[in-house]
This record gives C-alpha cells, sequence and structure tokens, in this order.
C-alpha cells in the first residue's frame, strides 16, 4: 500500500453511525457496583483473632476493620443495626468488645444509654482512600 492509496475518509464515521453507538450505550443501563468487600487484616488482629473464644468476635472484628478503611479512621459508632448487619447478635455485641478491648485492639467509649464508639488500634498498616 503505497501513500497515495491511503484515503483518510474512508475511515471517518458518519454522524448517522455515531448516532447509532451512541444510542446502543445507553441501552444496557448503569452498571452495577461489585458487591464483593474484603478486608486486610493487621497481622497483629489475625494473631489476636485466631484465640478468640467467640465467632462474634471474629465477625465484628472484620466489619469494624471494614469500616475502619471505609471512614478513613475515624470512631465508628456501634449501633446494634451495624451489629446485626455483621451476623453479631445484641448480646454477642458487647462480648466481642470487651474481648476486643482485653485484647488492646480497640479503644471503647461507652457513652450512657447511647450506643459505644470504638477507635481501632495497631492498625498502622490500613489506610482510608
Amino acid at each position: 500500500m503505497t501513500e497515495d492509496d491511503f484515503d483518510v475518509e474512508k475511515l471517518r464515521l458518519r454522524p448517522e453511525d455515531i448516532a447509532a453507538y451512541v444510542g446502543k450505550a445507553g441501552a444496557a443501563g448503569p452498571r452495577s457496583r461489585r458487591q464483593d468487600r474484603f478486608v486486610i487484616v493487621p497481622g497483629a488482629w489475625a494473631d489476636q483473632l485466631r484465640a478468640a473464644r467467640h465467632l462474634g468476635t471474629a465477625k465484628l472484628a472484620h466489619r469494624l476493620l471494614y469500616e475502619f478503611w471505609k471512614t478513613g479512621g475515624r470512631p465508628i459508632p456501634i449501633t446494634n443495626i451495624f451489629a446485626t448487619n455483621a451476623g453479631v447478635s445484641q448480646r454477642s455485641k458487647w462480648r466481642a468488645l470487651a474481648e476486643l478491648e482485653r485484647w488492646k485492639l480497640i479503644r471503647l467509649e461507652k457513652r450512657g444509654k447511647r450506643s459505644p464508639r470504638v477507635t481501632l488500634l495497631k492498625t498502622r498498616t490500613i489506610k482510608g482512600d
């Protein structure tokens, strides 16, 4: 093929072709966000969680680590709904929080009749976005 045989105009899209492609792009609808989540568990946490006496402790710890990352490291209020979403009952929530506090993985701020607030410790490797 020589330079004289090459015609740029043959490669251009016609306006009606562009309209057809643009119309098809929106037809599929918005993409759904992936629901798969993963959690980075620091070594200090993993070592302690292996010795957990209650399954609720591990469930709540994983949810706390995810929320810690999601909120950029701010203290997390632990409502009963938060615990239920983590797969932990209200009673198990307190057992799990006590165990995590005993291991010095969290700082628990009890606030009377309000939900406790948790600050995670030993998480220097986790960065929020």
